[in-house]
């Protein structure tokens, strides 16, 4: 039973025989000029007066304790929390190889929230840059360096730090599965594999294990095994949305789109905002061609966030097989005045927002707008069925007089390539 002190009948000591008048007086006087002092005094006076009555202030979270906490966000799946405890606690303990390992792979992580959050890879190899400096032979420090050289678009050099990560510690899972990932990347699929597999063996509980196997196995086109390993990386870690976009990009593989689609539900039941789930929802609709709930979805992604160009995109290409012309022209450029504006290297651009917006506006009969976009996608590095479609309309357009064959790039023939994995973001 919970007592009310404030209105118990018991008291402490000898009852007091009560005071004159003027006595009382004063002592209400004096006690009042106290509160108005200690009011004024408050900031000054709260050390002392916590200490008095056995009470400290709060202490500033030490490293230790932020880096817990950066790891609970982690867990939770609420990354962008996470990465600010880690800074913090990196700013605490700039030496700690651990803390700056655990704050490079969430970055890393959240990198692959879209186009946008690229700078997050960037900062997670300036994080693991340091790492090195400060602790050239730990094998933490070279494994990140090896992870975050991969979201950087620098496979190769990603495979020496790997190679260096696993010869300072042989057993350490997560160097095995890096490098895995490296190799993935360079395009070497039996050399993923074998240290993919190496990484589940040294630790089956690795989500980062899990994760590499999952890709170099899907790299050579077995994609149940895979999506059976990307599943097990769930059960470790099933708040971690990158894990969910990826199993559905080989449930599309196999033209499983109701798997694709379950995926995206998952993602959206822990986080009802995520636009990219939206716009990857899109796409899978409209591959089903199911417009009206592609539209839909696309829709939702560009009220959600007006700043994210793949929504754009995707809304763009809906609309355009709709033939309502101008509403894709529109998306479209939307689409590419946004990656205008974040200084987008022509080569990683949505390039449909150039050369179909270049068609749409072939078709609606004007070339005087279509003609520069048809030249600004071949600077993008097109493949062969896009340069196609941009030789397509460019012919058109001379078909419609305006334009000369001549001023038409000849095509190069097509260069045998190995096949790319089918990477995510």
């Amino acid at each position: 039973m919970y007592i009310r002190r404030d209105r118990s009948n018991l008291h402490f000591g000898s009852q007091r025989r009560r005071r004159g008048g003027g006595a009382l007086l004063v002592i209400w006087v004096v006690t009042l000029l106290l509160v108005l002092a200690v009011i004024w005094r408050f900031d000054s006076v709260q050390t002392w007066v916590l200490a008095g009555v056995g009470g400290d202030p709060t202490a500033t979270p030490n490293a230790i304790t932020l880096a817990q906490q950066g790891e609970r966000a982690y867990w939770r799946g609420d990354l962008e929390t996470a990465i600010g405890y880690y800074e913090q606690a990196a700013e605490l303990a700039p030496d700690n190889i651990d803390i700056r390992f655990e704050l490079g792979r969430v970055l890393i992580y959240r990198s692959y929230a879209g186009r946008t959050y690229d700078f997050r890879a960037e900062q997670a190899l300036e994080v693991a840059q340091e790492a090195v400096r400060i602790a050239p032979d730990n094998a933490r420090a070279q494994a990140l360096l090896c992870n975050a050289l991969v979201a950087n678009d620098r496979a190769e050099d990603a495979i020496a730090a790997g190679l260096r990560a696993v010869q300072l510690d042989p057993e350490y899972a997560e160097a095995y599965a890096y490098l895995s990932v490296a190799y993935y990347y360079a395009g070497r699929p039996n050399q993923a594999f074998e240290a993919g597999d190496t990484a589940v063996q040294k630790n089956p509980d690795s989500l980062d294990a899990r994760r590499a196997l999952a890709l170099s196995l899907a790299f050579v086109g077995e994609y149940n095994a895979a999506i059976q390993q990307f599943e097990r990386a769930i059960q470790i870690h099933p708040e971690l949305d990158v894990l969910y976009f990826e199993v559905a990009t080989y449930y599309k593989a196999q033209n499983n789109y109701e798997g694709a689609i379950a995926a995206y539900d998952r993602v959206l039941v822990m986080d009802p905002d995520n636009v990219k789930a939206y716009t990857r929802m899109c796409e899978t609709y409209f591959t089903m061609r199911e417009d009206a709930l592609a539209q839909e979805a696309c829709e939702q992604a560009v009220q959600m966030d007006p700043t994210y160009p793949e929504a754009f995109r995707q809304l763009g290409m809906v609309r355009y097989t709709s033939r309502n012309f101008e509403g894709a022209i529109e998306s479209f450029e939307v689409c590419s005045d946004l990656q205008d504006a974040a200084e987008v290297p022509l080569v990683d651009r949505e390039i449909q927002c150039w050369y179909i917006r270049g068609l749409a506006w072939a078709l609606l009969a004007r070339c005087d707008e279509a003609w520069p976009l048809f030249q600004e996608s071949l600077q993008m590095n097109p493949n062969e069925v896009i340069l196609g479609h941009i030789n397509d309309g460019m012919m058109s357009c001379v078909d419609y007089g305006d334009r000369d064959i001549s001023e038409i790039p000849t095509p190069v023939p097509p260069t045998p390539v190995p096949p790319e994995p089918l990477g995510v973001y």
